[in-house]
């Protein structure tokens, strides 16, 4: 039974649409031996979770090492999230346009020759980490290394692999949180105009504690890079296997936001949610005990056919505004605005310098939360 998930295999990553589609028609609520965790999968169990979670933390969970906004619940995640709200609302994030379009010009500019082209490194990785660095503050004497753990955090590179040991991966969490705590009391004897400053003035003023600061920093710093690195990446594989709707998205542009969504719906970024259980659930004839760990799968819920018609194929134009790749609820994404705004700025230079791209290698991270690529090449 359990061969239905494995999530350190390179097969089950490639595969791993078919093995949702699986769980959703026969094991609607499937224990994860491997990992002791129930996975539920179909769209209305998984969006009725997200907005009724009574009985469910967010907290003690597989993804609870380091606390951040994610990890938290109750009182202390709502004075957080209404204190930080305002500085992510898409009108504020509007204004962080010209800087994301200044490194991308550069990026894209930096690009020459017409052979191989590794368009992650190059490009997809390094956007969101330009961005973030200069978002964020982040010292230049930090930088190198916060990437290098960002790359750990994101998942395992099947070719290498090095890095999945619990133990490597856990060495990761501490040194990250460390550099976090180190960059804030930089912040706090010499801000600057940078949200982590804005960030420790919320300390100052007495609107956030420095508990509250420290949570919310995590994540940002954990979160802010790498969902949109896989964002970029998933959908730049997308465009290249359904070429018709590239094609209709090159000669009609105003269509990018609606296939920023169905990018979104058909490759989530983050591919569920970790909660555990302060009360039994039962659901489908099977009571999952209190205490137990859930995962609701974003990714599978955005599959299911009783929820979006064809849902495997790639419709730039499909009416998808409820997917659930950020979440839904208390728990919605909160940078899910800078996300969209960096794909609406990346889409159009990748298809006005290489409209008739060809994906010459990829594959996949191996992880047990995220999606992305570990590598992703093209010829023009």
């Amino acid at each position: 039974m359990n061969a239905i998930v494995d999530v350190q295999s390179v097969e089950y990553h490639d595969n791993i649409y078919a093995r949702y589609a699986t769980l959703r028609e026969q094991h609607p609520v499937f224990h994860d031996a491997s990992r002791d965790i129930w996975m539920i999968s179909r769209y209305d169990d998984v969006r009725r979770l997200l907005r009724h979670p009574e009985g469910t933390l967010n907290g003690e969970t597989g993804h609870s090492y380091i606390p951040s906004l994610a990890t938290t619940d109750g009182e202390l995640h709502r004075t957080i999230r209404t204190a930080v709200i305002p500085e992510f609302s898409r009108g504020v994030v509007a204004n962080l346009e010209p800087m994301i379009a200044s490194i991308l010009d550069e990026l894209f500019a930096d690009l020459t020759g017409d052979g191989e082209i590794d368009l992650y490194s190059k490009v997809i990785l390094r956007l969101p980490q330009l961005f973030m660095t200069r978002f964020l503050g982040f010292p230049e004497s930090q930088t190198d290394h916060w990437y290098a753990i960002g790359e750990v955090l994101m998942g395992v590179d099947p070719v290498s692999g090095e890095q999945g040991h619990p133990e490597v991966q856990l060495k990761v969490l501490d040194e990250f949180a460390d550099m976090i705590e180190q960059v804030l009391e930089e912040k706090r004897s010499l801000p600057g105009d940078d949200h982590l400053s804005w960030l420790v003035g919320r300390e100052a003023d007495g609107t956030l504690t420095t508990e509250e600061v420290r949570i919310f920093a995590n994540c940002l710093g954990f979160a802010g890079v790498d969902t949109t690195i896989n964002l970029l990446g998933n959908g730049t594989g997308l465009l290249a296997r359904f070429p018709a709707q590239r094609r209709k998205l090159i000669e009609n542009p105003n269509l990018l936001d609606g296939a920023i969504e169905e990018m979104l719906r058909m490759e989530p970024p983050v591919q569920g949610l970790p909660r555990r259980l302060t009360e039994d659930l039962a659901l489908h004839g099977t009571v999952i005990p209190k205490g137990a760990e859930i995962s609701l799968l974003f990714a599978s819920a955005n599959h299911d056919p009783e929820h979006y018609i064809n849902p495997e194929d790639f419709d730039i134009e499909r009416a998808n505004k409820d997917q659930l790749a950020f979440g839904f609820g208390l728990h919605k994404c909160i940078g899910q605005h800078v996300a969209r705004l960096e794909a609406r700025a990346y889409f159009p230079r990748l298809l006005e310098k290489y409209p008739n791209y060809e994906i010459t290698e990829a594959r996949w991270r191996l992880s047990h939360w995220a999606r992305g690529f570990a590598a992703l090449k093209i010829r023009p």
